[in-house]
């Protein structure tokens, strides 16, 4: 475990149709730049290093989809809720918006940043986009995703 993002990529690169999913094809600079703007935030190295390779995926595994740059943009007015900060921004849902990941940034070090879910409570995931990818990527949502933030909510109680 705990590969990183370039690994991950080339993992998707070489298992993506295996795995059963769709890339989306990469983002733009300037799309990248465009979220940024309208956040108001300066994206995580690794997070621009994957939106760069592709502008997120579709899975055939309950609608699993990493969302796409534009989506992000669109939503922003829509999808404040779920959020602890008005600067966080989904970036993973699935089942369209049942339910969905976010992402927090510190708006002094962009690298420093939490993957968040949430739900009654907040259950910070992790601070590594990469960790959070391998961990769907390995075991999926329901026992991956899921079953990673149960066994986070049991130690945090």
């Amino acid at each position: 475990m705990n590969q990183s993002i370039n690994e991950l990529i080339e993992k998707l690169k070489r298992n993506y149709k295996e795995l059963g999913i769709t890339l989306y094809n990469p983002a733009t600079l300037e799309i990248i730049a465009a979220l940024e703007n309208a956040k108001g935030i300066k994206l995580p190295d690794e997070i621009k290093t994957f939106y760069k390779f592709c502008n997120g995926f579709e899975s055939e595994e309950d609608m699993f989809r990493i969302i796409p740059i534009e989506e992000i943009i669109e939503n922003i007015k829509d999808r404040e809720t779920y959020m602890k900060n008005s600067k966080d921004l989904h970036f993973a849902e699935y089942m369209i918006y049942c339910d969905m990941w976010t992402l927090n940034i510190n708006p002094q070090d962009k690298n420093d940043y939490r993957i968040y879910n949430m739900t009654e409570t907040v259950i910070t995931l992790t601070s590594s986009f990469a960790e959070f990818l391998e961990v769907f990527l390995n075991k999926g949502v329901f026992e991956g995703l899921y079953d990673w933030r149960e066994s986070i909510q049991r130690l945090t109680n």
